[in-house]
């Protein structure tokens, strides 16, 4: 896995060689020559990391390759940190050491530092490289992996075949399957698929709708496919369960003799095939042509740990996405595999157990394999409290044999990824367990820290979309849907893994400080660190001089640490800072030296003023100031050309003064201003922007220059009215997806408007506050053919009826009524709103009752009644007259409580 780390830093020296090219023509040759040998080395690591499971020596010899390769990096950066210190020293006109001139003293003993320094990294590499021949590290491909994978894959099934017999929490999901899988009124072949993360029993539930279903089918096949394949072993193996075949005959049969043998088998009876394990879609697509569509029900059944790989099999049948079990179903299994001879559990498992077992429950996250795992470790510890309390105690799964063999199995999906996938992966290591990071957020850090590579016609911020997709695609990252934000997190188990393997790979150290002060010390190596704690007063900054990153979470509000959090001049080659809710009331000037510098959050913080050094940033893509009190932004800030977001304070208006901030993705927060006028129009890039504070005056100018931003996809407007330019051309709104208003809507879109004004038509996000909308302009809002979220907020709307007719809101999923004060009667017409899952009905004091329509609303999950009449909440409960209506939502929630 030590690639990856090693191939970061192959890519950053050569994004160094692009961007400080004025500070390294000079040495220019050197610098090549360290990437092109760091390169060299990285065609060894995959064997290396193989054999550095077992051998000490060679676990050291890619340590010895990682520290080299971030020397270099160090070495580098430096170099251009000096250099560009010169460079500012100097007055009146621009010398560098680009010029065609003698070269200053100064710039001789530089060069000559420089000198030696890569002399010593040449011979450090050459050491380095006589021992990978002693060690007999070889550049022998995917090989090694393969060992490594079968090792893994045969624990793997060692551990499913334990988990067969205690299938938790998945009776619902079985049945559904092994009714798709007998429905004779399908004749045509269909696949379906089971979905899931690495450990959430997928193998375990097809495992049981194999045996309970295969009766049903004239040939029945069971293949382990896996990471690595070849075509004529998977083609060989169905073919010995098929046709019993015995395997000498089948050794001498070429690949297109096996192909046809398998199809004129398969036509003349149906057939089940279970495929376990697939991990790409090459497989189906080798498979498949030779799986006869003989319209006689025959069934392909796949686990997979891709969304991709299951959509690639069959785009009619949805796949089957597994979940996690719940805190009882969690309960149920650990408690299974911890007495395994016991009938009644409850005889031998006191309360006092009882509770401490639910504790080690929660903390495998509803994820069957870790359950397993550490119930198989209990196991051997016996009805003790005391030793069950310290299992609980001092979980690492890192320390224990059964839990490194659980993290192996995760770890199959890591290695798996390309590599930038991996250093984004690996990124959700500085978050604190349990911690959800905003889609946005996540995504500014892959793209500051250098992560994301370039793509023509996209921007760098959509191709890091393109790989959190993939991730979640991967199961390995969960979105957290809290409309209208959108989330992110990974769980518990992979997190333990990712800190694991960031720490081994020298990626990132997380520096958890305890409320006693104490923490292990840090080594002057380190990168990136996240500070988690309440006492970051206790990190000292010139220990970590290598540092590139630094991260802040969940620090103590009372804590003091203005006086040594963080020290600037010790740590001259940040990039990244993000010291959000740390109690910092100011910035030093030295913050303008930090010329590496790409993105720097201090939102929730203290701090009342920029220094003008800022200006000095030439390199930040982000500077994140919300809810701070800082009042304006140094000039010479807004003259940044490689500026990609900016959210400032609340009631900041930007002092733009020409145009030239080309790159600018997101602006948020801004107020209304003449900034609209001179500079608006040449934000062409802006992908997100929130203006507060409209007024009259304004609305030339954005009716104007707002058109004109042709890739706007969020766009958040607030005043005392709102302008009507958003209906009245909408042809410029085509890639507009989220859209805030809050004030009143003079003109709004009426239902009767044909091909005349109409809401954007992409929109998938509408919030709405004080725009006094009526029945008309809701149906307006319900012909939105891709609106998933809907939030009518106080003052949004003036009727004291509102209609949702046949139809209407075809896509909605999430609907909020939040202080409509004049609401009176709500009808939803049968047909309305049929995907319609989350319903939040708040402060509508005047709604009577609730409408028909819910009770014919399948797809409705979850409804909340908040702060409303008690008439209405009486209606709700059970026995009331509004009972039957929503009787069938799994989620109901009425005032302060749930009812199930």
């Amino acid at each position: 896995m030590a690639d990856a780390a090693l191939g970061y830093v192959v890519q950053r020296v050569g994004d160094l060689l692009i961007d400080e090219a004025v500070f390294l023509y000079s040495v220019k040759d050197q610098v090549e020559w360290v990437k092109e040998e760091l390169q060299a080395m990285e065609c060894f690591l995959k064997d290396a990391d193989s054999k550095s499971k077992g051998d000490e020596r060679v676990k050291n010899w890619v340590r010895q390759v990682r520290e080299i390769a971030y020397r270099a990096e160090d070495l580098v950066e430096s170099f251009v940190l000096d250099a560009d210190g010169r460079r500012r020293r100097r007055k009146g006109f621009i010398r560098t050491i680009l010029c065609c001139r003698l070269p200053s003293p100064n710039d001789i003993i530089l060069l000559h530092q420089f000198g030696d320094e890569i002399e010593a990294i040449r011979t450090k590499i050459d050491e380095i490289n006589g021992r990978r021949s002693t060690y007999g590290i070889q550049d022998l491909g995917e090989e090694p992996r393969r060992q490594i994978d079968n090792t893994v894959r045969e624990r793997r099934r060692v551990v499913l075949h334990a988990t067969y017999a205690d299938l938790v929490g998945m009776d619902e999901e079985k049945n559904r399957i092994v009714e798709h899988l007998s429905d004779k009124s399908k004749k045509k072949r269909s696949v379906i698929s089971i979905v899931g993360m690495g450990g959430l029993g997928k193998t375990t539930l097809a495992k049981r709708v194999f045996n309970e279903a295969k009766a049903r089918f004239s040939h029945s096949v069971w293949i382990d496919v896996s990471q690595q394949y070849s075509a004529e072993d998977l083609l060989g193996e169905i073919l010995l369960q098929v046709k019993k075949t015995g395997e000498e005959e089948l050794e001498k049969m070429t690949r297109p003799k096996r192909e046809e043998m398998l199809y004129q088998t398969l036509l003349a009876d149906n057939y089940l095939i279970v495929m376990d394990d697939v991990w790409d879609t090459d497989v189906w697509r080798i498979l498949s042509p030779h799986l006869p569509d003989a319209e006689n029900g025959s069934r392909v059944l796949i686990t997979t740990r891709s969304v991709e790989v299951a959509r690639s099999a069959d785009t009619s049948t949805p796949p089957l996405k597994l979940g996690f079990l719940s805190e009882e179903e969690s309960w149920e299994l650990l408690s299974r595999k911890a007495f395994p001879n016991e009938e009644d559990i409850g005889v031998v498992c006191s309360e006092p157990l009882r509770d401490v077992g639910k504790q080690i429950a929660r903390k495998c996250g509803g994820l069957p394999l870790a359950l397993v795992v550490l119930g198989g470790l209990l196991s051997t510890k016996g009805p003790s409290l005391r030793a069950w309390r310290r299992v609980a105690e001092t979980l690492v799964w890192e320390t224990s044999k059964d839990g490194r063999m659980c993290l192996d199995i995760l770890a199959l999906s890591y290695e798996d990824l390309p590599r930038r996938l991996k250093w984004c992966f690996l990124y959700f290591s500085s978050l604190p367990e349990d911690f959800e990071i905003k889609v946005d957020k996540l995504i500014t850090l892959w793209v500051a820290e250098g992560f994301v590579e370039r793509r023509a016609g996209e921007t760098l911020e959509e191709t890091a979309e393109d790989y959190l997709e993939e991730l979640v695609q991967r199961c390995m990252v969960i979105l957290v849907r809290d409309l209208p934000e959108l989330r992110c997190r990974i769980h518990d188990v992979l997190h333990d893994f990712t800190v694991a393997e960031a720490k081994e790979v020298g990626f990132l150290v997380c520096h958890r400080i305890r409320d006693d002060g104490g923490a292990s010390p840090l080594d002057s190596s380190v990168r990136r660190l996240s500070l988690q704690g309440n006492k970051a007063s206790y990190w000292d900054s010139k220990t970590t001089p290598s540092l590139r990153t630094l991260l802040s979470f969940r620090f103590d509000r009372q804590s003091d640490i203005k006086r040594t959090f963080p020290h600037f001049p010790d740590l001259k080659l940040l990039r990244v800072v993000d010291l959000g809710r740390a109690l910092i009331f100011e910035l030093p000037e030295q913050v303008g030296d930090l010329i590496h510098l790409r993105y720097l959050g201090m939102s929730s913080t203290k701090i009342t003023r920029l220094p003008s050094s800022v200006g000095k940033l030439r390199h930040l893509q982000c500077l994140d100031a919300e809810w701070t009190q800082i009042k304006t932004m140094p000039r010479g800030f807004w003259k940044i050309e490689a500026l990609r977001q900016v959210i400032v304070p609340f009631r900041m208006e930007p002092e733009m003064l020409v145009a030239g901030l080309s790159n600018l993705q997101v602006l948020k927060e801004v107020q209304a201003g003449r900034w609209i006028d001179s500079c608006l129009g040449s934000l062409t890039s802006l992908r997100e922007l929130q203006i507060s504070f409209i007024e009259d005056c304004h609305h030339p100018a954005l009716s104007s220059w707002l058109p004109e931003l042709r890739h706007l996809k969020k766009l958040s407007l607030q005043g005392e009215s709102v302008p009507e330019f958003l209906w009245t051309t909408p042809p410029s709104f085509t890639s507009l997806e989220v859209l805030t208003l809050i004030g009143e809507v003079r003109r709004p879109p009426q239902e009767s408007s044909s091909g005349g004004d109409q809401w954007p038509p992409n929109l998938t996000q509408l919030i709405l506050w004080k725009t006094s909308l009526g029945q008309d302009s809701i149906a307006a809002l319900e012909k939105l053919p891709e609106l998933t979220y809907l939030y009518l907020g106080a003052g949004s709307y003036e009727g004291n009826e509102m209609i949702c007719s046949r139809g209407g809101f075809p896509k909605l999923e999430s609907l909020v009524l939040n202080a409509l004060d004049e609401l009176e009667r709500w009808v939803i017409e049968a047909g309305a709103m049929p995907r319609l899952r989350s319903l939040e009905i708040i402060s509508c004091r005047k709604l009577a009752m609730l409408p028909e329509g819910l009770q014919q609303m399948a797809a409705l999950k979850e409804l909340v009644l908040r702060n409303m009449s008690p008439e209405i909440l009486s209606r709700a409960e059970k026995e009331g007259e509004d009972w039957p209506k929503i009787q069938h939502i799994p989620s109901v929630k009425i005032g302060n409580r749930y009812d199930r």
